[in-house]
């Protein structure tokens, strides 16, 4: 078997295999320069910060799509839009008031950039087959 076919098979059957992939690495490379004191602890919690809002964006992404296949309701599709930018604008809003003193907004950037892999990954995650 070649290698191409195991990559292909194993990104085949875990969903969300290569958004904790991205996100494992970023949270080591970030652990690996705390410890060589290269960046402080704010960075790690705003890390932390923007994983946990990016996470809760994907559940509310996976909720509208549910919910737009069931009641086709396109108003309530907009207003989960509306809330999963809220849920990815606010870690950088408190990262951005607060200082710097918990949260580095660096952090939160990090924390984030799954969101990049979206458009890539989208089908995926939701689950979408074809209607």
């Amino acid at each position: 078997m070649e290698l191409k076919s195991i990559y292909k098979n194993w990104f085949k059957n875990s969903t969300w295999s290569i958004i904790l992939i991205i996100s494992f690495l970023t949270g080591i490379t970030l652990i690996l320069l705390f410890v060589l004191k290269i960046i402080n602890y704010s960075w790690l919690t705003g890390w932390a910060l923007g994983l946990t809002s990016f996470l809760v964006g994907i559940f509310i992404s996976k909720k509208s799509v549910e919910l737009l296949l069931k009641n086709e309701n396109h108003f309530l599709f907009y207003f989960f839009f509306l809330l999963r930018i809220g849920a990815y604008a606010t870690p950088l809003f408190i990262a951005f008031f607060n200082n710097n003193i918990i949260f580095d907004y660096k952090g939160v950037l990090i924390g984030l950039s799954p969101i990049l892999l979206l458009p890539f990954t989208n089908h995926k995650v939701l689950n979408i087959k074809n209607y």
